[in-house]
């Protein structure tokens, strides 16, 4: 198994990782482009490359971590054991530890064919989209209250307008312009504090990624990142304008934004990409548990688990309290 940088990947490995991808990819953060837009934004990004599989990732100063949660390596080998070799490599390759965050508990199997330490992490949030979204909003009403129906009038009695399946400069901009007026950027968690702008940038530009939006005229106030794989629809990122934030338009987004851009072309599951809060609460149909692996230093591993597990118990005692995401920040 080949393990390099990404930059220096050759024209017939880039062809058998496009091939692979076009047969077997699951999520958009397996893809080349991924990884290429990840190493654009001035990370270090390697990737072990075999026949059958391939796994991005980034290579830190002390940990290599898989790019992508969920189902994080390529492969057309099912199960489990087809991770191993791609993290044993990209581990002796390096001389660090491999950090594989918020995969599919069926992962776990590995702690019994290699070293791997395993803890458990939030599960992930997933909506059945075999109706194309007609149940969901019933769903929204039977878990919320009454003031989740006065806030959807609300933002069709003051005009607010959907602006679906955008890309290019012009929409990465405006994802960025929302994200900067958002609780994020008060609370340190925007794309731009973190480092995240110029990777969300390209994505959006090139296309990788669409951003749906909700406008005031001709102000955003409002967006949701997608990417579709086959029949497979993620949400990876939504934000609002503070200054629009009685309309809950994450909301609106999330279930009329949805409906409208989505239904009737053969989307099967829309993956709401992470742990539970407030607002999947209202929109999940189904719940998938997850688990991190880390494979090398056992000791460097505990403190990664314990780490991750304050950051978790902050915001299930958020969440368990009725509040939104920001609280575990603030």
């Amino acid at each position: 198994m080949w393990v390099g940088s990404v930059a220096h990947i050759d024209p017939r490995q880039e062809r058998h990782w496009r091939e692979l991808y076009e047969r077997c990819g699951e999520r958009v953060e397996q893809s080349p482009e991924w990884a290429r837009a990840v190493g654009a934004a001035g990370r270090e990004v390697c990737v072990a490359l075999g026949a059958r599989s391939v796994l991005p990732f980034e290579h830190g100063a002390r940990v290599c971590t898989a790019l992508g949660t969920d189902r994080p390596l390529l492969t057309a080998d099912p199960g489990a054991a087809a991770l191993v070799e791609p993290v044993a490599a990209a581990a002796a390759a390096t001389g660090k530890p491999v950090y594989l965050p918020l995969v599919e508990a069926a992962f776990a199997e590995v702690r019994a064919l290699a070293p791997f330490t395993v803890w458990e992490r939030p599960a992930n949030s997933l909506i059945d989209w075999a109706c194309d979204g007609a149940d969901l909003w019933e769903r929204v009403l039977d878990r919320g209250t009454s003031q989740l129906r006065r806030k959807r009038r609300l933002v069709e009695r003051d005009g607010l307008q959907l602006d679906p399946g955008l890309a290019g400069a012009d929409a990465a901009e405006d994802v960025l312009r929302v994200d900067d007026r958002s609780w994020k950027a008060t609370c340190g968690q925007n794309m731009r504090t973190r480092g995240q702008d110029r990777l969300y940038r390209r994505l959006v530009t090139v296309g990788t990624l669409t951003a749906a939006f909700l406008r005031d005229g001709d102000r955003p106030v409002a967006f949701r990142l997608d990417a579709r794989v086959k029949d497979l629809l993620s949400c990876l990122k939504w934000s609002y304008d503070e200054d629009y934030r009685r309309y809950s338009p994450g909301l609106y987004l999330l279930t009329e934004g949805l409906r409208r851009e989505w239904s009737g072309r053969g989307v099967r599951v829309v993956d709401l990409h992470g742990g539970p809060d407030t607002l999947k609460d209202l929109l999940y149909s189904e719940r998938r548990p997850r688990v991190d692996l880390w494979y090398g230093d056992a000791e460097k591993g505990a403190r990664q688990a314990a780490e991750r597990a304050a950051f978790d118990a902050r915001v299930a005692a958020v969440r368990e309290g009725g509040k939104g995401l920001r609280h575990a920040f603030g």
